[in-house]
């Protein structure tokens, strides 16, 4: 931690609670990298300088966002009431919407995503393992657990109702995912490119044995696989200026989410997370205060939560 001294005494005065304190230790410390390359405190940085960092650190979430937020600049007022040799207001002049990274980080519909899959995949028509990567985004998107979408097989699909039908329930399957899905769902081998073989040379090999969506050549990837290659992708692109999005599974399910409310709310809707929070927190069990703090009111909080991230959304659509 940059200046530990000096954020610890902070710490101290501004908070008696152990798990506040943490809280700030953690903020702190994620910040510690570039105090460390600029020689200097944050508290003493300007606006434009910390901008790019806060846009990084902060999650995509409004609830950790105001978390940190408030932190670091609880932190430069009380530098600067403390008169800190080089502190200033560039923290309280931050971008705290956290617009750019609700731009970066979701996508505002299916054809937004598929531009996106275009820029970090082969092309369908190509028939390589790539389709599985298509997929498993397609399916993130309808709302379908991680879990689950290792295990949705061709029988699962119904292409004439446009549905996945999986554990009793439907997502929906958008015409730009059509493509991708059917491959994996037919495709019995996949077009092998070795980086070593000549470019004329066409190898296929058969797929993992099974009728899953998400099998490869050989085997079916582990969830931990399929997040890193997608990450690399995203990463390679991104420095080779291809796109701007960071999108990962819980990103793609979160737009999918929002894109389908604001379908609703463009039908006259209301717009209502309730359900939504009911369903994730169906089983899960919470440690509640006494008093008012029931599980009604936290699922109440978590689908205001989403409504405020819903609301943040839609003005990325301008």
């Amino acid at each position: 931690m940059y200046n530990a001294e000096l954020k610890s005494r902070f710490a101290k005065e501004y908070t008696e609670s152990i798990s506040v304190r943490e809280a700030c230790f953690s903020a702190f410390t994620a910040f510690e990298k570039y105090e460390e390359q600029w020689g200097a405190d944050l508290c003493t940085q300007s606006a434009e300088v910390l901008q790019p960092v806060v846009d990084k650190l902060l999650g995509l979430r409004s609830k950790s966002i105001q978390l940190r937020l408030t932190i670091y600049q609880e932190y430069v007022r009380w530098c600067i009431k403390n008169e800190v040799p080089g502190a200033c207001d560039g923290m309280l002049r931050v971008d705290s919407s956290g617009m750019n990274k609700m731009r970066k980080q979701t996508v505002k519909n299916p054809m937004h995503l598929q531009r996106y899959l275009d820029e970090i995949c082969d092309a369908e028509s190509d028939e390589t393992t790539d389709n599985t990567l298509r997929c498993y985004y397609w399916l993130a998107y309808a709302g379908m657990d991680e879990q689950d979408i290792f295990q949705v097989s061709a029988k699962d699909v119904d292409l004439s109702s446009m549905v996945v039908r999986f554990n009793n329930a439907e997502y929906p399957i958008y015409r730009e995912a059509i493509p991708a899905i059917k491959n994996c769902m037919n495709l019995t081998q996949f077009l092998y490119k070795h980086p070593n073989y000549a470019a004329d040379k066409i190898v296929y090999r058969d797929r993992a044995d099974g009728d899953t969506l998400i099998r490869g050549i050989r085997s079916t990837p582990s969830i931990s696989s399929m997040r890193a290659e997608l990450s690399r992708r995203s990463r390679d692109r991104i420095q080779n200026g291809k796109t701007e999005l960071q999108l990962s599974y819980y990103r793609v399910w979160i737009s999918g989410i929002f894109y389908r409310m604001y379908e609703s709310e463009l039908a006259g809707a209301e717009p209502d997370f309730f359900s939504l929070v009911e369903k994730l927190t169906e089983g899960k069990t919470y440690k509640l205060d006494s008093g008012r703090n029931t599980v009604g009111a936290k699922q109440r909080k978590l689908a205001w939560e989403y409504m405020t991230d819903y609301k943040r959304w839609k003005m990325t659509l301008a």
